[in-house]
């Protein structure tokens, strides 16, 4: 398994290096817990995909008002289609 060395929170990388090195040598397919059938093969794919999102920024949430304030003119230019418009 590649390395999270690289990601954007570096916390969750660490922690994913930590997983990535105790799941590696596990056999293909073995049960880790009986009770959910949490497999090896759930915690690769689980890191698999981790590792393709690992250099994306969190998306941050605005308020209406910060919102508001990105918004600009639209890129396309505006026309008058009828009398009403």
């Amino acid at each position: 398994m590649a390395d999270f060395d690289d990601s954007v929170d570096h916390e969750l990388g660490e922690a994913c290096n930590r997983l990535a090195a105790w799941v590696e040598p596990l056999p293909e397919g073995q049960v880790i817990d009986q009770a959910s059938g949490l497999t090896e093969r759930d915690l690769a794919m689980i890191l698999r995909r981790l590792y393709a999102t690992r250099e994306y920024a969190p998306i941050p949430i605005l308020t209406v008002d910060e919102a508001a304030g990105r918004t600009g003119r639209a890129s396309v230019p505006v026309t008058k289609k009828g009398p009403w418009g």
